[in-house]
């Protein structure tokens, strides 16, 4: 039930539907005639997707959580395992169809894994997640990712699946039913910048501890901007970032998170 609400009420925080709600208020009070609260719908409805496209002020809320936590320090500890956070995949459909793996945006979560693997050669790697679809249909993420790793002919160590969660609270708990995070462990958590505070807080929440976090798939610079003008990036920056603040709020609030803004 707590997937489907999230999925619902998400696409409340969709930012080309967040302007149509501004019309749709307007509209209502035309109606009733309050005219101050028209025109201040109205005008925020037609400056909000041209905000999005200023750089300088669309980027930086997810460049704060970006920027929240940095890859943890492996130096010459024993690490126990290596946990990969599926949503790097693409279109389970398309996979299905055309019997050939998909990669999403967030493919460096993948890389990044194969990476790490170089250096840890004996650690084995948990790929994490069932889907993030509302519906699943055609190829699930760790269907993408068998095929994917079956095409680079393995990756010579022990590769395990967890196919259940469908978000970051479910990813912790189930991965811990696999893997035996006792106190004294060590393990590398991949997923993306911008989603790694929210996957602290579950981690920790979940009772995990030795969590190392590698923060991958940037989408903003350390500091600055990369242009000025830019509506199409400026708005997925924003809808990345207000995906990101809602699940840290609503995680905190049930409880599938130990702090509402982790580090």
């Amino acid at each position: 039930m707590f997937f489907i609400l999230s999925k619902t009420f998400g696409l409340l925080l969709e930012p080309l539907i967040i302007p149509y709600l501004f019309l749709a208020v307007g509209l209502f009070a035309r109606w009733r005639r309050w005219r101050w609260i028209m025109r201040l719908s109205f005008l925020t409805a037609i400056a909000l997707p041209l905000g999005y496209g200023f750089l300088p002020v669309s980027s930086l809320p997810l460049q704060f959580l970006e920027n929240r936590i940095a890859r943890g320090d492996i130096g010459q500890r024993h690490i126990d395992g290596i946990i990969v956070l599926g949503g790097f995949t693409g279109n389970g459909i398309v996979a299905q169809s055309r019997d050939h793996y998909t990669l999403g945006g967030a493919a460096e979560r993948f890389t990044a894994a194969l990476t790490l693997a170089r250096a840890h050669p004996d650690t084995p790697i948990l790929f994490s997640g069932f889907s993030g679809e509302l519906i699943q249909r055609g190829w699930r993420e760790s269907d993408n990712i068998r095929d994917l790793i079956k095409q680079l002919g393995g990756l010579n160590r022990t590769v395990l699946y967890e196919e259940n969660s469908r978000n970051t609270y479910e990813n912790a708990m189930n991965s811990r039913q696999i893997l035996a995070a006792e106190p004294g462990t060590n393990w590398i958590l991949i997923t993306s910048a911008n989603h790694m505070p929210r996957a602290i807080g579950s981690f920790a929440a979940a009772g995990w501890s030795g969590i190392i976090p590698y923060p991958v798939d940037f989408q903003t610079p350390k500091t600055g901007y990369t242009n000025l003008w830019d509506i199409s990036k400026g708005t997925s920056l924003m809808r990345r970032g207000l995906h990101e603040y809602a699940g840290l709020l609503v995680y905190y609030l049930s409880g599938r998170s130990a702090a509402l803004l982790p580090d």
